[in-house]
């Protein structure tokens, strides 16, 4: 199965691969205030995940909203993370709060500007 693959009716296609999110947050999350060094970024990646593909989801709702939701969705999709909500919840929301830039940069790609 493709790791672009979406589940019809899960979450909407924003036009982002997967990848892509990953390689931004791979170069930044040691910079974030919340990084643990004891932690990989192979456990921080499900969270930076979940927040961009939520917020992709709920583009009208705001954070606060749906954290909630996102706790209880942290529990069974976090995969093989050692983080618990505690921990994760901060790179859940930069995942949230990064998507729209991420999109925009990726349909920006190769796109001069001023066109």
């Amino acid at each position: 199965m493709s790791p672009d693959y979406q589940i019809p009716g899960r979450v909407p296609e924003d036009g982002v691969p997967r990848q892509a999110v990953s390689d931004y947050w791979r170069e930044r999350f040691p910079s974030e205030p919340y990084y643990d060094n004891s932690q990989f970024f192979d456990d921080y990646e499900p969270a930076y995940q979940l927040g961009h593909n939520s917020r992709a989801a709920e583009m009208i709702r705001a954070y606060e909203e749906v954290e909630a939701e996102l706790q209880t969705r942290w529990a069974s999709e976090r995969g093989n993370s050692r983080l618990e909500w505690e921990q994760a919840r901060n790179a859940v929301r930069r995942g949230w709060e990064e998507s729209t830039a991420l999109r925009q940069a990726h349909l920006d790609k190769g796109v001069p500007r001023g066109t």
